[in-house]
């Protein structure tokens, strides 16, 4: 699911920790789509510029996204601004291919530190394995997974998580 919406870029200054921050508030009909939960992820693209934020919220007030300098840079947008965004929705819990699955089978170490994992993190292995372009590579990639879970390690490397969602917003255009 893709969801588009426009929002007015906000400023907020910040006493406590004398930082000036800009956001946007999210369209109540696009934060029905998330938990209430302040740490969920969204991944998606403001002005054309790709991100992943945590939604943030408060009792009082709506979810937002906070605005770092890289994504204001990128959007080229300041306070006042009228940005264009497109977030992914909310994703189920990822399907893991039968290969992976497998190899799951025979580690039960990696397979308890896969089941700690949050649905992002699982989502970038599972995108990084399904990246490789030939067989072997594919078998190496799940071979470095299973080892770097049992490291302690939790979040894959080398994955282009901006690639794959620029794809899938495209596919839905």
């Amino acid at each position: 699911m893709v969801l588009r919406f426009s929002a007015t870029v906000q400023f907020m200054e910040d006493g406590r920790s004398r930082r000036n921050e800009s956001f946007v508030e999210l369209p109540a009909r696009i934060a029905n789509e998330y938990s209430t939960a302040s740490w969920e992820r969204v991944e998606g693209t403001i002005n054309g510029h790709p991100f992943r934020a945590a939604l943030e919220s408060s009792s009082a007030g709506p979810i937002c996204i906070r605005l770092n300098d890289a994504m204001i840079r990128g959007a080229c947008v300041t306070a006042g601004d009228t940005a264009e965004l497109i977030l992914l929705g909310p994703e189920p819990e990822p399907q893991l291919p039968a290969d992976l699955q497998s190899a799951f089978n025979a580690s039960v170490a990696a397979s308890k530190v896969w089941d700690s994992l949050n649905i992002h993190n699982r989502l970038d292995w599972i995108r990084w394995i399904a990246g490789a372009a030939k067989p072997e590579t594919r078998a190496r990639r799940i071979s470095r997974t299973l080892d770097q879970l049992v490291e302690g390690k939790r979040r894959a490397c080398c994955v282009n998580v901006y690639e794959y969602m620029l794809k899938r917003i495209a596919d839905t255009a």
